[in-house]
């Protein structure tokens, strides 16, 4: 998958599922889930839930029922996307006849890149009212404690910062509490970053949840890559296939972000010609 090639992928875990017995959890085996009231349970991080929900019109179009299972933050946004219409959390009941974990779905529809679901704008948020002088650029410098190297910090933006002719957004959040005076600083929770997001003209991002959200909303986003990036972003191309409105910039030496960060800058003083 890291290479584009997902057909060889699901070939590959229908022969390990093949060489399993059936998950003693019921999760999802290869079955059809036509006419099944299925859940989804999203047990990955936000960002995955985020890039995933784009199957929600072809799962409730296939099964009799889909409830979508999610981490309490997200219960707020969850309904906000295309085809979400039932949404729990940890421990509430909910009667289902199949499960699939949601990073299953692109094996579950035997997604290919030819066939892929672009799905653009699949993300419903509020625009907030905001008086627009200059272009409204969001900063995202960290992300998640799991993976660290994903991260930049703050200070590597200074320059960035000192770009005239643009607004910046902290759009941060979490318990990263780091901020720089010369930036507006976004309301807590994932509805108001959602809607903080669909209020900009560009989001400048790490790895991580505020990437996902600008390409569901179809905003314009930089996403910083590490050098061995995540399978999602593939390899050697500066586009997404998943995102048409993201640009990736990647680390050409593992660790080293000086040349990535200096691209963005290059490139967003030619935003101001």
């Amino acid at each position: 998958m890291l290479a584009g090639e997902f057909e060889p992928a699901w070939q590959a875990s229908d022969r390990i599922r093949a060489g399993h017995t059936p998950d003693p959890h019921r999760f999802w085996s290869g079955e059809s889930l036509a006419g099944k009231d299925v859940i989804v349970r999203s047990l990955h991080g936000l960002g995955d839930a985020v890039q995933m929900f784009r199957y929600a019109p072809q799962l409730k179009a296939l099964a009799r029922s889909v409830t979508w299972q999610v981490p309490p933050n997200l219960l707020g946004l969850a309904p906000c996307f295309d085809g979400v219409d039932q949404v729990i959390t940890w421990e509430q009941p909910c009667v289902w006849e199949a499960q699939v974990e949601i990073t299953e779905l692109p094996y579950l529809f035997r997604t290919t890149l030819a066939h892929l679901p672009i799905a653009t704008r699949y993300l419903s948020a509020p625009v907030p009212p905001v008086q627009r002088s200059k272009p409204r650029v969001g900063l995202v410098w960290a992300a998640g404690e799991w993976n660290k190297g994903r991260s930049i910090p703050l200070a590597a933006f200074d320059s960035l910062l000192s770009t005239a002719g643009f607004d910046f957004v902290n759009l941060q959040g979490g318990t990263n509490h780091e901020t720089d005076r010369r930036m507006e600083v976004a309301e807590p929770g994932l509805p108001a970053l959602a809607a903080a997001i669909a209020g900009l003209d560009l989001v400048i991002t790490v790895d991580t949840l505020a990437a996902h959200l600008a390409g569901a909303l179809q905003i314009s986003a930089w996403v910083l890559l590490e050098h061995a990036a995540d399978w999602r972003w593939m390899t050697d191309r500066e586009d997404s296939p998943w995102y048409p409105s993201l640009r990736l910039f990647r680390q050409t030496r593992p660790g080293d972000w000086s040349q990535p960060l200096a691209s963005i800058h290059q490139t967003l003083g030619t935003l101001r010609r």
